[in-house]
């Protein structure tokens, strides 16, 4: 076998197992932020004007 080709095989696999890690540590960074967000408290949603003084007119 040709050095080229056992060369580019070794990187080919290299690219992999890289995108592997990368995605798994993504992955398990996502886990810990949703589980930080599920566990945020809900802010009270407001009303759009109550409060407000606003004109009416028909």
């Amino acid at each position: 076998m040709e050095i080229n080709s056992i060369m580019s095989s070794q990187l080919a696999q290299l690219q992999q197992t890289l995108q592997m890690s990368i995605l798994d540590k993504t992955l398990n960074a996502g886990a810990g932020v949703v589980e930080m967000l599920a566990e945020m408290p809900a802010p009270a949603a407001e009303h759009p004007y109550k409060g407000q003084l606003f004109d009416a007119q028909v």
